[in-house]
């Protein structure tokens, strides 16, 4: 998504302040983006990380199920792979519901296959081996099924059987 179509843009020509009504007054200015949307120059303070307010919005509100979050979750995800965001991206899945993990996951494999080491603090939780850098591993289907299921009540169930 463009800045100028964001919805958090106040510069855009779709920015929507209904969407901060559930925030806390002090808490709406940290997802307000005052990016100025011709000229593409971010000034706003999470810049120097590579992130924007559509990125905060996306951590903050993936877990509620907010549908902003989950459709923008894939640009999110592009950002913080590349700019080397591994705790974010650890924390973007496991609070992300089964489909939008799903989605995140084809697009993480298809679109940064040299990447996969940045979940390895995610596999050393179900004591997977670390992904080498540039190497996909032979059993990338249990990397997957973990990555997908991390957390889930379907995921200790297998735990306890």
């Amino acid at each position: 998504m463009k800045c100028n179509r964001c919805p958090l843009n106040i510069a855009s020509e779709s920015f929507n302040p209904k969407m901060y009504e559930p925030l806390p007054m002090h808490a709406r200015s940290l997802f307000v983006c005052r990016n100025a949307a011709k000229t593409g120059v971010c000034g706003d303070l999470f810049a120097a990380r590579q992130l924007c307010a559509r990125d905060l919005w996306v951590l903050a509100f993936i877990g509620r199920r907010d549908h902003f979050a989950s459709t923008s979750a894939g640009d999110t995800l592009d950002r913080l792979v590349g700019g080397g965001h591994s705790e974010l991206l650890c924390h973007l899945f496991e609070n992300a519901d089964y489909e939008t993990r799903r989605d995140l996951w084809a697009r993480m494999t298809s679109n940064h296959p040299d990447r996969l080491y940045m979940f390895d603090a995610m596999f050393e939780k179900e004591c997977l081996a670390p992904v080498a850098t540039g190497e996909l591993p032979e059993d990338l289907h249990v990397y997957r099924h973990h990555l997908l299921y991390a957390g889930t009540a379907t995921n200790q169930l297998l735990k306890d059987l």
